[in-house]
């Protein structure tokens, strides 16, 4: 006796239900999901820095990518400097992370850009290894932080190294609304002539800051409290003796870790 032909139909519905199975879509959400995994990066790095157990961890990053531009408000002081107005584009990544609320702060700011009256290249960064930061429900935080940097723009402004100490806050307003706030003062060497350029405060020479609103969305996807959004507000500094205020306008994300209960629920 011949064997059975073996039956084709099965095998050929497998292969029909598999080229005709539609490919998964990418979702509209695949922009702020990459974005998200951006920022869990951040601190999953100041995780592993920490050389602790991931799930005892506690901590909160955030990034922004800002312009900022300020024009001179004393243009008719007898020392004006050799600009009016200074912009600067960059980015700013600041984290802490610990056992608890209260954790180690490090952040790194750099931004380029340009003065105008007297054209020239300018410059602003630093690096805050030194500092903490507290974090209060799902990505709010508050902190402190402090290291060195380098600030200057060619022929305009005397390059100096800078000596920030700065402080800083994200606060959520509803489920689509942000406060982002900074403050920094900033003592100088190597650039005698650009000592003593604060007006508010007389013991350190310069100061700045922003004040903005951010309008956006938060999240919790992949089990980590997150939001992204896009931010307007005001910015303001003090060199040279002179004031200058103006706009600034980016986009920022924050993470943090999920808290502890949240794991064992």
């Amino acid at each position: 006796m011949s064997e059975p032909e073996p039956r084709s139909g099965t095998k050929t519905g497998e292969r029909r239900r598999t080229m005709t199975e539609p490919e998964p879509r990418s979702g509209t959400k695949t922009g702020e999901r990459r974005r998200t995994m951006t920022a869990i990066v951040i601190v999953v790095l100041l995780a592993g820095s920490a050389h602790a157990d991931w799930q005892d961890l506690q901590g909160a990053a955030w990034a922004h990518y800002e312009l900022s531009g300020v024009h001179d408000l004393d243009t008719g002081a007898m020392t004006a400097p050799k600009f009016e107005d200074l912009t600067l584009a960059g980015l700013r990544l600041h984290g802490f992370v610990s056992h608890s609320r209260i954790g180690w702060h490090i952040g790194l700011d750099a931004a380029a850009g340009a003065t105008t009256r007297t054209a020239g290249f300018a410059y602003d960064v630093a690096f805050l290894p030194v500092g903490f930061g507290i974090r209060f429900a799902d990505t709010d935080m508050v902190g402190l932080g402090a290291g060195v940097g380098a600030m200057g723009a060619v022929g305009t402004l005397d390059d100096a190294a800078t000596f920030p100490i700065e402080a800083f806050t994200e606060l959520a307003v509803g489920g689509h609304v942000r406060v982002l706030a900074r403050a920094r003062a900033t003592y100088l060497a190597g650039a005698p002539g650009r000592g003593g350029g604060s007006r508010t405060l007389s013991f350190v020479d310069e100061v700045d800051g922003m004040l903005a609103l951010r309008i956006g969305h938060s999240y919790h996807e992949y089990g980590f409290p997150s939001g992204n959004g896009y931010f307007f507000g005001v910015a303001y500094r003090e060199l040279l003796g002179v004031r200058f205020a103006g706009l600034i306008l980016g986009y920022s994300i924050d993470i943090a870790t999920r808290h502890r209960h949240d794991r064992y629920e």
